[in-house]
């Protein structure tokens, strides 16, 4: 839910402000990663328990399904060296959640427009000031900033042209087994504006055996990079509760009520590969009102503002009551079907907001 902030984090002196440690207390046992207070006592540090609980520190604003996102697709990095990249850090309380649930030995590379962020820079917080939409930027980036990066999140200006530059400048450079999220897809317009040519260069990056998967979720997509990487253990998603497999997508919809908590499988190997550029299309079009962005603020009009206290509540569309996400590999698609309709919705959290008004 950031801003239009682009950051590339860049190793400034330890002596700048950071962003103040959080304290984690698990089975009675005190850890310190800054000075903020994260109410619990959890055995297990998660990204929802720790939004959850966050209440005083940089502010945050995230979607709650991807937070659960990022947790299946980034979780079993926590405790080792993973250098994280995010597009548009805020307020900074972002970063406060990238090392407090994956640890302290990840790195954070922010990327922002917002000069402002730079108090944020430390031996572990690198921070860019930059264009997202600006090829030269990445470049740079890349080649003499983050040299090695595990994951990317895309929570910048959230305009179409913005998210594709950024896909497409970085995805094919991140580590093997490396992910891509862009986050705040709302509204099927991106269906022609980004979907379209994500299409085609994932398509493309998938030929040259650069693609795994592609993830699609509300508001939210993650491409996995292909391979394995040398300090990461491998990320991989597992799909519980009753499941069928399906050869098409008429046969699918009749499955899915009967299989809720749970997951269908489409699998038809007359379609040829699904990684390919009209098989990308074609998902990306039949699940599109994943993204439909019908939603109320609570108080009203506070999403244009910088008030602390905010929250995005969504009224689901049909296909968001159903489905929580889609999975497309090169021979599958698997869709995890909703327990029950869901709740998707983000709250502000922390008491410290950048005004960029």
């Amino acid at each position: 839910m950031g801003r239009v902030v682009f950051l590339l984090l860049v190793s400034l002196s330890a002596s700048i402000p950071t962003v103040s440690s959080v304290v984690l207390r698990a089975n009675n046992a005190t850890r310190t990663v800054g000075q903020h207070e994260v109410d619990g006592s959890a055995p297990k540090q998660t990204f929802m328990y720790f939004y959850n609980g966050y209440t005083k520190g940089p502010g945050i604003w995230k979607w709650n399904n991807a937070l659960e996102a990022y947790q299946n697709h980034f979780g079993s990095f926590a405790g080792f060296p993973v250098s994280i990249g995010e597009v548009g850090i805020q307020s900074g309380g972002s970063i406060v959640m990238w090392q407090t649930v994956l640890g302290s030995q990840c790195h954070v590379y922010g990327l922002d427009i917002n000069p402002a962020v730079n108090k944020f820079a430390n031996t572990m917080i690198t921070i860019t000031i930059g264009d997202q939409a600006n090829v030269d930027m990445w470049v740079n980036f890349f080649d003499k900033t983050a040299k090695s990066l595990d994951v990317l999140v895309d929570d910048g200006g959230h305009e179409p042209i913005q998210m594709l530059v950024t896909l497409e400048q970085s995805f094919h450079r991140m580590n093997p087994g490396g992910f891509v999220a862009i986050e705040d897809i709302h509204g099927q317009h991106y269906l022609e504006s980004f979907f379209r040519p994500s299409a085609a260069y994932l398509s493309q990056q998938a030929t040259q055996g650069n693609l795994d998967s592609v993830h699609v979720y509300p508001f939210l997509l993650i491409a996995q990079r292909a391979g394995k990487s040398e300090k990461l253990p491998r990320s991989q998603l597992a799909f519980g509760g009753s499941t069928q497999t399906v050869a098409d997508f008429e046969q699918l919809w009749q499955a899915i009520p009967n299989h809720k908590g749970g997951h269908v499988v489409l699998q038809n190997s007359g379609w040829g590969p699904f990684l390919t550029e009209q098989g990308l299309i074609n998902f990306f079009n039949h699940f599109g009102a994943l993204h439909d962005g019908n939603w109320y603020d609570v108080p009203a009009g506070c999403q244009h503002t910088s008030a602390a206290l905010c929250t995005n509540i969504v009224r689901d569309s049909d296909v968001q009551s159903q489905v929580t996400g889609i999975h497309i590999y090169a021979d599958r698609l698997v869709v995890e079907v909703a327990s029950s309709p869901a709740v998707i919705q983000a709250v502000r959290k922390g008491d410290t907001w950048l005004d960029y008004r």
